[in-house]
């Protein structure tokens, strides 16, 4: 999987940011300022934004919410960590398997090796 990563330093986007336009812009703005200014610029050049603002500040006033929230995104990080753990213990598991096949069957190709060396040593010596 080849995957190319953009990192963008969102306080020095903040800083340097001219005007929107592009979403992407909108969105790193979204992410990088909470300034008056800021919010007004990008709901200006993207209204749908306005719905995400308002969230965002009723956050603010049910903060029992936000905790549940919260909670619940760790309860399925955890749960998702647990799965991987399985999944990755359970790929360890059948390597060790097939390693351990492997093994045996060299073992049994070395004791067939040894048993036809000493048939063919008893056969010359009688």
């Amino acid at each position: 999987m080849l995957q190319e990563y953009l990192l963008i330093p969102l306080d020095i986007f903040r800083e340097n940011h001219q005007n929107i336009s592009r979403k992407l812009d909108a969105w790193l703005l979204f992410i990088a300022s909470d300034q008056p200014c800021d919010i007004r610029e990008v709901i200006e050049a993207y209204p749908e934004f306005t719905e995400l603002y308002r969230e965002v500040f009723d956050f603010r006033y049910h903060k029992k919410e936000l905790v549940s929230m919260y909670s619940e995104a760790l309860r399925i990080l955890d749960q998702n960590t647990v799965e991987l753990m399985v999944e990755l213990q359970q790929e360890e598991i059948k390597a060790l398997r097939e390693k351990n096949l492997r093994q045996e069957a060299e073992n049994l190709r070395q004791k067939e090796e040894i048993l036809r060396l000493q048939k063919l040593l008893d056969q010359k010596n009688n």
